[in-house]
């Protein structure tokens, strides 16, 4: 069972940056790591048996809080080597002499391995197939994407549900309750009428949604949902199209694309005017093979289906100009394309990082094998390319963590024993902040009074359910306590949240309020939590950018301290500072951290996400 472990977000994200080493390196280098890092290897060569159940290896290090980096080398070409380096296989011993790892590794930092090794050595007892290598040198790889959240994922009940169970249960990847089976019972299998919601007007209120409309999944995923079912179902469609106005990922395979993608005016996620079916190709192209979304190794083979491949209508083109990985050998994008990926209405090109859409992936074909070794069945790969993009999705990573702000203040000095606390919080974004929890602990020798907005005392702290805080929202609350003694009495709030099936906590800043001494003036202080973001609180081996923080402040006169007031801002989280690419995209890469694990398995399902009540 994953160890609860909760990433705690200091007062200021710039002493949170600064105390966890999650300075960014510059967009274009390489990351260095040193001997005794763990691979998790995905070529033929070494992983030829275990390739599926690597990805369920990588998904356990999420939940038990072990960041986890995707190396894929800039600019490779299909079968490049990401990166060489000698290495042993923890399993057998045996020395590799400067292999070169294909196929989009899996890395975690030296500075991780203490806590992922118990973690790999328990999946290695439990699967004999699955391969873990030490380096045995330093070495440097391109971070495609740092995962520090074990994401959330929702499968459609559209009768072809077996197909996407059976590729889960081939990586061991478990549904939110952590049941590998994943069972039609399961609260992440959504039927279509559970999925589309009450109201044909509404289009945020299925089962993809909470309350507010705000996301509670970072994948969906659909099967072979069929045409004519999305026609009866159009609110189904739009509820996906909602869907992927926040950066999210929706994954289609054989008919579901065009029940999704065809339907109008809800569709046409990807192109103008939808798809025609293709033709299943046997010769194959491939692009842009430094994608996530295209790692591979070994030959790959399309299967057949109602729709093995997809064509643009003549004289059509997709919404933007790099969406096709797979593609007829000799033929133009756009002419039996077999695999493809795209943020919705192409607002952010398909090969750069954006936290303004959701990502789209349609695969062709109706059902691919799970047979091993991967090398003799390439029908097998369509798996692994499913596989891919449950990674995919920017919750899953640093740069799609919420940005809390949390500030607290109170009177630098008070004469009376009654001493009142204010707590503003919000979630500035890019993604909500789930089950958020408000706590704060009495100051030693004080008793509680009274607290707005429903608080209530919970032992020795004041704790109020937010609910989920979606982006842009929040709230403030205020809490009374009398005081005891004469004496100074510092107090720090804390905000306790999921994330995917992690949680976090991002602690306030500290006030310092002296009772009845000295002779002060009085005041009062004005303080701002440091914020967890895509890379401004992350902690661990978390990559940071994209969230400066500002400078302490202070207010209040008198010999009380009234503590160091500091901000964090920004959007999207890069490895350089939150960089706009054209069409107001937030483009990241990735960077490497220096510190240990940084998130914590919660045993809580994503029905229960969606209760909320906030104060504000």
């Amino acid at each position: 069972m994953p160890t609860r472990r909760s990433t705690r977000l200091a007062a200021s994200s710039l002493a949170a940056l600064s105390a966890l080493g999650l300075a960014a390196p510059p967009e274009a280098a390489a990351d260095t790591f040193e001997a005794g890092s763990l691979i998790i290897p995905m070529d033929t060569d070494t992983q030829d048996m275990g390739i599926f159940e690597a990805y369920g290896l990588v998904y356990e290090l999420l939940m038990n809080g072990v960041p986890v980096r995707w190396v894929i080398k800039t600019g490779k070409a299909k079968g490049d080597a990401d990166f060489t380096v000698a290495a042993t296989d923890l399993r057998t011993m045996a020395d590799l002499r400067s292999h070169g790892y294909r196929g989009g590794p899996w890395v975690i930092d030296s500075a991780d391995v203490d806590a992922a090794l118990p973690i790999v050595e328990a999946w290695l007892d439990q699967n004999p197939d699955t391969n873990v290598h030490e380096a045995s040198a330093q070495f440097q790889g391109d971070v495609s994407r740092l995962l520090v959240v074990a994401p959330t994922i929702a499968m459609m009940a559209d009768g072809n549900q077996k197909i996407a169970r059976k590729y889960m249960m081939a990586a061991k990847i478990p549904d939110s309750t952590l049941d590998y089976g994943w069972p039609d019972s399961s609260p992440d299998m959504l039927d279509p009428d559970e999925l589309a919601g009450p109201d044909d007007n509404v289009h945020h209120d299925g089962g993809l949604f909470d309350e507010d409309g705000d996301p509670i999944y970072c994948q969906f995923m659909s099967m072979h949902w069929g045409v004519g079912e999305a026609e009866k179902k159009p609110g189904a469609v739009a509820e996906v199209r909602e869907f992927l106005t926040h950066p999210t990922h929706f994954f289609a395979e054989c008919q579901a694309v065009n029940a999704f993608e065809n339907l109008d005016p809800h569709g046409y996620f990807l192109t103008q005017k939808g798809f025609l079916i293709g033709q299943g190709p046997k010769e194959y192209d491939f692009f842009q093979a430094d994608e996530p979304f295209n790692q591979l190794d070994g030959d790959f083979q399309s299967v057949g289906g109602s729709e093995p491949a997809y064509t643009l209508p003549m004289g059509e083109t997709y919404k933007a100009s790099d969406i096709v990985m797979i593609t007829e050998k000799g033929t133009p994008a756009g002419v039996n394309d077999v695999w493809m990926t795209g943020f919705l209405d192409g607002v952010c090109p398909a090969s750069k990082g954006c936290l303004t859409a959701g990502k789209v992936s349609y695969l062709g074909g109706h059902e691919y094998n799970t047979d091993l070794p991967i090398s003799q069945n390439p029908d097998s790969q369509g798996t692994r390319l499913f596989l891919n993009s449950l990674f995919e999705a920017p919750c899953a990573t640093v740069d799609g963590l919420p940005m809390i702000t949390l500030m607290k203040s109170a009177p630098a000095q008070v004469e009376q024993s009654d001493l009142t606390f204010t707590i503003d919080y919000k979630n500035e974004g890019p993604t909500p902040a789930l089950a958020a929890v408000l706590r704060d602990p009495l100051p030693l020798g004080s008793t509680f009074v009274e607290a707005s907005m429903g608080g209530v005392l919970e032992g020795d702290e004041v704790r109020w359910d937010l609910g989920n805080l979606g982006v842009g929202e929040g709230g403030q609350v205020t809490f009374t306590v009398q005081l005891g003694d004469m004496g100074q009495y510092a107090n720090v709030a804390s905000l306790d949240y999921h994330v995917g099936l992690n949680e976090f906590t991002a602690d306030s800043n500290e006030t310092l309020t002296l009772f009845g001494v000295g002779n002060s003036t009085g005041g009062s202080d004005s303080n701002t939590s440091g914020a967890t973001s895509a890379g401004t609180g992350a902690s661990g081996s978390g990559s940071a950018s994209g969230g400066e923080s500002t400078g302490a402040s202070a207010s209040g006169t008198g010999d009380a301290s009234t503590g160091a007031s500091a901000s964090a801002s920004g959007g999207s989280a890069t490895s350089g500072a939150g960089e706009n690419v054209e069409e107001g995209c937030g483009c990241r890469s990735g960077a490497r951290g220096e510190h240990g694990p940084f998130a914590v398995l919660v045993l809580a399902g994503p029905l229960l996400l969606r209760r909320r009540r906030r104060a504000s």
